[in-house]
C-alpha cells in the first residue's frame, strides 16, 4: 500500500581412472578459477559505493518493485516491505511516485549504534544484517534518519540488495530487474551520476545516502 506525503523536489535533494582423474582435476581447476574470479570481483568492489537512481518521471506507482522484493527474498508474512512506494506532490501540484528502500549510506548510523555488531557494510557498499547476531534492541531504527529498519518475529530486516536471494554484490537487485518502466537503476554512484548527466540529486543529506533522484515527475 502506498504512503502519501507532500514533499518538494528539494526534499529528495550489483576410460576409467585416467578419465576420472582428468574430470576431478578439471573440476578442481574450474573451482579454483571460479574462486579466484570471485575474489577478484570482490576486490574490485572494495571501496566502491553502489546505490539506486530513481526517476520520478517514469515511476507510475505500480509497486512491481515491492512485489519482486518480497517474492525473490522470500519475505515472511510478518516481515514488513523492504521497499516502499511513496506518493507526494510536486511543484506543479501533481501526484508523483518514488520507490525507496535502505539507502546503504556511506556513513550508516545503524552500523555505528548496533551493540551486537549485527550490521556491517561490505563489498559494493551494501549494508547488511546478520540476523543471528541481532538482539532486537531497535537502536538501529532509532538512529536511522530514513526510518528503514523494520522487525519481524526473528530480527531486524531491511534491504540487502538481494544478497540473501543470491544476487552477487554489484549485480542488479530484483526490484530493479522487475521495474517495467525503467524508473529504477542500480550501479556505482559514479556511474549513476554520469548516467543522469548531472541532473540527479541525493534523496537526502544525513549519512550520505546512496540513492539519487532525478526529475519532478509528470
Amino acid at each position: 500500500m502506498q504512503e502519501s506525503v507532500a514533499l518538494s523536489r528539494r526534499d529528495f535533494m550489483k576410460g576409467g581412472i585416467a578419465i576420472g582423474s582428468c574430470v576431478i582435476f578439471g573440476a578442481t581447476a574450474a573451482t579454483l578459477a571460479a574462486g579466484k574470479a570471485n575474489a577478484d570481483d570482490a576486490d574490485s568492489l572494495a571501496g566502491v559505493q553502489y546505490g539506486f537512481l530513481v526517476d520520478l518521471n517514469k515511476c507510475v506507482g505500480c509497486e512491481n518493485c515491492v512485489a519482486a522484493c518480497r517474492k525473490y527474498n522470500h519475505l515472511s508474512e510478518d516481515t514488513p516491505n523492504r521497499r516502499k512506494v511513496t506518493k507526494f506532490t510536486n511543484s506543479r501540484q501533481e501526484d508523483v511516485y518514488v520507490s525507496t528502500s535502505c539507502m546503504h549510506c556511506a556513513e550508516p548510523s545503524c552500523e555505528r549504534v548496533c551493540p551486537s555488531g549485527a550490521i556491517s557494510k561490505g563489498n559494493a557498499g551494501i549494508v547488511s544484517t546478520d540476523k543471528d547476531r541481532c538482539i532486537g534492541c531497535k537502536y538501529c531504527f532509532q538512529a536511522c534518519p530514513y526510518g528503514v529498519p523494520h522487525y519481524n518475529s526473528v530480527a531486524m530486516d531491511k534491504c540487502d540488495c538481494c544478497l540473501d536471494a543470491g544476487i552477487v554484490p554489484g549485480q542488479t537487485p530484483y526490484c530493479v530487474q522487475n521495474c517495467k518502466f525503467g524508473a529504477l537503476r542500480y550501479g556505482s554512484m559514479e556511474e549513476l551520476k554520469e548516467f543522469a548527466r548531472g541532473n540527479a540529486v541525493p534523496i537526502g543529506t544525513p549519512n550520505d545516502p546512496s540513492c539519487l533522484v532525478i526529475g519532478e515527475g509528470r
